[in-house]
């Protein structure tokens, strides 16, 4: 240490304590604190930029800067010139000489000359976990990087134990050796090694009766946190020391190789249909019944695109998370930026950043917002399509079955914009998985369709004799599989008996795996399709070493695949049936520690609420669905978030009645007039006095919306009755007045709502006050003024209907250019809201001023799009009704 500069002394293992000279540092701000310990336990040198974003991540850059400026200038002061070393872009602390616990043990547990002594003392450097009872309640960015942190440590630290306790009882020091192991234990009570380390250890000390409750012990751990029984060696161990015998260690089973993947029989039309698709670049679906070989198909085509120099890149969906809105878009933004998150470009990356929080700062309001949802989507195909950097490539989504709504409209739009790119969209659906609204088939509509069959006997029977399998033999496989491709495989597997079915080949290749990593399968069937390492630890309970040991297990047995940082089961088919063998109380607790695993690691709330409600805890269950829905409709995904409301509702949600309201809102908008009635009535049915009005008032709308004038009147005045905002009320009983061809009792209602907005100085009621004048033909000056009032508020309905109305008096005076322009700013705003029946007279609005101007092709496709429109709306209800094709204005 240079002469002059004070003493530092550092304590993070426990509370933090941080002393100068001998006496501790005062500073004014636990931000302060939390700077210091990040300097010092990162050692390194950090930007100014990335400090502000780690404390100060809900502040703008402007106000951040300046806090950390704050925030360093009290550090200074408190350390001294000498210790904190800044200039304008970056900082970083000078530890020369200074004392600092994790350093000490750090340094000691990497080096494997450190004796029994050095071993012991730095383990006993830990007091506490890292910053033990230090948090900050704003920065969510810091309380994650102390919490993988204070893991990271625990690990190490439970490494140098396990080294401790093998070096003390290697020279006989039992009782300290039992010491170090029981720390050891306490860091992980589910630690099975660390069990039969002390069993054994006990044994060899002496202390039977310690070593059989040791045992015990073990037993109930893993039954209460896990609900599995001790590993095999454990139990071995415990029975030889309970008889009196010295334990043997227990040889695991030699490991299978795996079988040689069955050659591609009977698909070479197919893949050429793969090839030529990609070299004319365009979208293709191949569609096939489960196990038929779809995946194989695309992989080995695949793998002949990238042999020319083809770029690939895939996103698949899993089964049970359909709910989970623009999940897949996620996936496939992840894999294209992959960890080069500097690549996405400023223009997209706040929009990118709606989905991939890592990108920075989210873009502000929601997807209902004018132009959000198109920008949106434009941002998440220009990130993809620039991925690829003009190289000529695929995008694979393999299980398009399971894909959210959302992201099929993703997907819908991203096809559209590679038409003139060298991509082709390849996906794989299956075609005996429930599509009830015909979504996926729709969507694969939009490209070419490779429609794969079974194989024939043939072919099967090839197959089966290249495998040694006599004529009877390969006759039995084709009889059993009837052709699909995957009872086939799992029939000429290794191992398989004959005849006994593919249920009974595959079970027999479970009954294969070892204890551990049939534990650790089971999590991961749980899980889910594909999953990840650290997340499979927590939820699996077992340790790290025993999980890696596992996925080596299963991976070589065939039932996994390591994808870069995530594994995969090799087929849905396996998972379905590996979570099958999961025993149910089981299940719920490996659900719990899921749901628990993916909270703390901030994962999506849509999946948390899904393992919540599995584990059979309804009301953290009902309270995640209401957040996962709430999530979803700021997506604008409409489908995705009435899931989860009535499956909150479902759950007990103590707000029942104001989540059918919003069902209703959101059943509205898609044209769901049924669904949307009977949400409403739900909700009115809970008798909140203060809602019950408003309830009425979207009952009449609903009603309106189907041409029911008479009943729509009905409502309006029992809304009025019960306390429902009265200028609004009166503006939509002078629309149904107009309706009904009353113009005179219109133009009186409408006059009268504008007179009680205005008394009142209600904005919104003014605006459809306004707009209602104009529709009756009180002049445009009215038009105008509810459209200059409409942009002051946040709802954008009243400003689409008054540019609706707007050009429809231009398109009236033969203003036929500007009425197209009105058109067209309501269409974008009204596809961003998702009203389904809007959307679909304006585009017929539209229609016919383009055919009044000559553009007679643009006319038939906005009056296609808008047959489509109004043809879907209702769809789901027993009556059609005629009232609905005749909106034109509102």
């Amino acid at each position: 240490m240079l002469s002059g500069v004070k003493s530092l002394s550092i304590a993070l293992l426990g509370a933090p304590r941080i002393e100068v000279d001998g006496r501790p540092i005062e500073v004014d701000t636990r931000k302060a604190t939390a700077l210091f310990a990040f300097l010092a336990v990162t050692g390194h040198t950090h930007t100014r930029a990335v400090l502000a974003n780690l404390l100060w991540p809900e502040a703008d850059p402007e106000r951040s800067r300046s806090a950390l400026r704050r925030t360093l200038s009290t550090l200074r002061g408190a350390l001294g010139e000498e210790r904190l070393i800044t200039d304008r872009q970056a900082v970083r602390l000078d530890l020369d000489g200074a004392s600092f616990d994790l350093e000490r043990f750090r340094r000691t547990a990497a080096d494997p000359a450190a004796g029994i002594e050095e071993l012991a003392a730095a383990v006993a450097l830990h007091r506490d976990e890292l910053m033990a009872g230090f948090a900050l309640r704003d920065s969510v960015e810091f309380d994650d990087w102390q919490r993988a942190e204070a893991e990271t440590i625990r690990r190490e630290r439970a490494a140098a134990l396990d080294r401790l306790a093998d070096a003390l009882a290697s020279q006989g020091r039992f009782e300290e050796a039992i010491n170090a192991a029981r720390q050891r234990l306490a860091l992980d009570l589910l630690h099975e090694p660390t069990h039969r380390r002390l069993i054994d250890l006990y044994a060899r000390a002496g202390r039977r009766k310690d070593a059989l409750l040791q045992y015990r012990e073990c037993v109930r751990a893993l039954d209460r946190e896990l609900g599995v029984a001790p590993l095999r060696e454990t139990t071995d161990l415990f029975n030889a020391i309970n008889g009196g015998t010295v334990a043997t260690a227990v040889a695991s089973s030699p490991t299978e190789p795996l079988a040689s993947e069955l050659p591609l029989a009977g698909r070479g039309a197919e893949v050429a249909q793969i090839l030529a698709a990609f070299e004319r670049a365009s979208l293709l679906v191949i569609e096939g019944e489960s196990g038929v070989g779809k995946t194989r198909l695309a992989a080995e085509a695949l793998a002949e695109i990238s042999d020319r120099d083809g770029v690939v890149l895939a996103a698949r969906p899993h089964p049970g998370e359909q709910a989970l809105a623009y999940g897949v878009t996620a996936s496939l933004l992840r894999a294209a930026i992959g960890g080069e998150h500097a690549a996405v470009e400023d223009a997209m990356r706040a929009d990118a950043a709606r989905l991939l929080p890592e990108l920075g700062e989210a873009a502000t309001g929601s997807l209902d917002e004018p132009g959000a949802r198109l920008r949106f989507l434009e941002a998440v195909s220009a990130v993809v399509i620039d991925s690829f950097d003009g190289a000529p490539g695929v995008i694979w989504i393999d299980d398009l079955h399971w894909c959210d709504p959302a992201s099929l409209e993703a997907l819908s739009y991203l096809a559209r914009r590679i038409a003139t790119e060298p991509l082709l969209l390849l996906c794989a659906r299956r075609t005996d998985e429930p599509d009830p609204d015909r979504l996926h088939a729709r969507f694969a509509a939009l490209g070419g369709r490779l429609a794969l069959g079974r194989l024939a006997r043939a072919e099967v029977v090839s197959l089966a004799l290249q495998r040694g399998l006599d004529e009877a033999g390969a006759d039995a496989v084709f009889r059993d599989s009837e052709g699909l491709p995957l009872f086939v495989a799992e029939l000429l597997a290794p191992g398989a008996a004959p005849g006994g079915g593919v249920r009974a080949a595959v079970e027999a290749r479970l009954d294969a795996v070892g204890d551990a990593a049939s534990q650790v399968l089971g999590a991961a069937a749980l899980l889910g399709r594909t999953f990840d390492a650290d997340t499979l630890r927590i939820a699996s309970g077992r340790s790290e070493e025993e999980v890696a040991g596992a996925l080596d297990e299963l991976g070589a047995r065939g039932l996994i695949l390591e994808s870069g940082l995530s594994y995969d089961f090799t087929h849905e088919r396996l998972r379905a049936i590996a979570e099958e063998r999961v025993g149910l109380a089981r299940r719920r607790l490996l659900h719990r520690r899921i749901a628990a695993a993916l909270t703390e690691r901030h994962g999506d709330v849509a999946i948390v609420a899904r393992h919540l409600e599995l584990a059979g805890d309804d009301e953290a269950a009902a309270i995640a669905h209401a957040v996962a829905g709430s999530h979803a409709r700021a997506l604008s995904a409409a489908l995705e978030a009435v899931s989860h409301f009535e499956a909150a509702i479902a759950l007990g949600h103590p707000d029942a009645a104001g989540l059918q309201e919003t069902i209703g809102d959101l059943h509205t908008l898609r044209g769901a007039y049924g669904a949307a009635l009977a949400s409403y009535a739900a909700a009115a049915a809970y008798g909140e006095a203060a809602a019950a009005g408003r309830l009425e008032q979207k009952l009449g709308g609903v009603h309106e919306r189907r041409g029911e004038w008479e009943l729509a009147e009905r409502r309006y005045e029992d809304a009025l009755a019960l306390g429902a905002d009265e200028a609004i009320v009166q503006c939509d009983r002078s629309r149904v007045a107009w309706r009904r061809g009353e113009l005179a009792q219109a133009r009186a209602l409408g006059f009268e709502a504008l007179r009680l907005a205005e008394r009142s100085g209600a904005t919104a009621a003014a605006a459809q006050a306004n707009n209602i004048l104009g529709l009756l033909g009180c002049g445009r000056d009215y038009l105008r003024r509810s459209l200059d009032l409409a942009g002051e508020l946040a709802d954008p309905g009243i400003r689409i209907a008054a540019l609706n109305n707007l050009a429809r008096d231009h398109a009236a005076a033969g203003e036929l250019a500007r009425a197209q322009e009105l058109l067209r700013e309501a269409l974008e705003q009204c596809a961003a809201e998702g009203d389904l029946h809007h959307e679909s007279a304006l585009r017929n609005n539209l229609a016919d001023v383009l055919h009044r101007a000559g553009s007679r092709d643009q006319a038939m496709a906005e009056l296609k799009l808008a047959v489509t429109g109004f043809a879907a709306i209702g769809a789901e209800d027993e009556l059609r009704y005629p009232g609905i094709w005749d909106l034109a204005e509102w």
